[in-house]
């Protein structure tokens, strides 16, 4: 039987990079864990940098996260604030519980989705995930970012787990996010502040009262009888 292919890589090669990179794994753990008092000033800490790549890959735009990734746009996209704040907690709430074991940290939500995206960008192209960015799949190419998505919808290993249905949800709901009105939303006030990016990305007219063309009936007809 031919061995299966992931990309490139076969199978065998595919988990001997998993296994020679189960210390990232570990390592990225400790660092999300304590990335709020370990992170460099001016820099976002990985979980965020992670989640503003997905966004980038799902709604290139003109942010820093887009051209790093070689597609981006001359218009905002969906790696804004509000987009990646609402993202995070939207995966905190659908996946509360520790997804990994002890040996990584037992981590739930955006954190635990951000160790497997970041670990598997690792194990993909060590050089092409290094970059400007604190999480390696931010740093990934467009098509880098594919391939780890790839790999994770055809990991054997992830069969029948609620972590799998946890991934493949990941696009869909970034997707929600980007072209929501989180961008601009206010949450305290509950009111928008300004025109929503994904408004200008899906270039949506916006909320109205009405429209002169639908006063009155269609063809002049006023009455109708019977």
């Amino acid at each position: 039987m031919d061995e299966p292919q992931y990309g490139s890589w076969s199978r065998r090669r595919f988990l001997a990079g998993v296994a020679a990179t189960a210390a990232a794994l570990v390592g990225t753990a400790g660092l999300l864990a304590q990335e709020a008092t370990a992170q460099p000033p001016g820099q976002a800490p990985p979980i965020r940098d992670t989640i503003n790549g997905v966004l980038a890959f799902v709604a290139p735009g003109d942010d820093p996260y887009s051209r790093q990734q070689g597609v981006w746009t001359d218009r905002p996209g969906g790696a804004t604030p509000g987009a990646a704040a609402s993202l995070e907690r939207t995966l905190d709430q659908a996946a509360p519980w520790p997804l990994f074991g002890p040996a990584a940290g037992n981590l739930p939500g955006a954190a635990a989705v951000a160790l497997l995206l970041n670990t598997f960008a690792v194990t993909a192209d060590v050089r092409s995930a290094t970059g400007p960015f604190s999480a390696p799949f931010a740093n990934l190419s467009q098509a880098g970012k594919a391939q780890v998505f790839e790999w994770l919808d055809t990991d054997p290993r992830f069969e029948g787990l609620v972590l799998k249905f946890v991934v493949n949800a990941v696009p869909t709901l970034a997707a929600f996010a980007a072209f929501s009105e989180v961008s601009a939303y206010d949450p305290v006030r509950r009111e928008l502040t300004g025109r929503p990016v994904g408004w200008e990305m899906s270039r949506y007219a916006g909320t109205s009262d009405g429209w002169d063309e639908f006063r009155g009936y269609y063809g002049g007809i006023e009455k109708v009888e019977g």
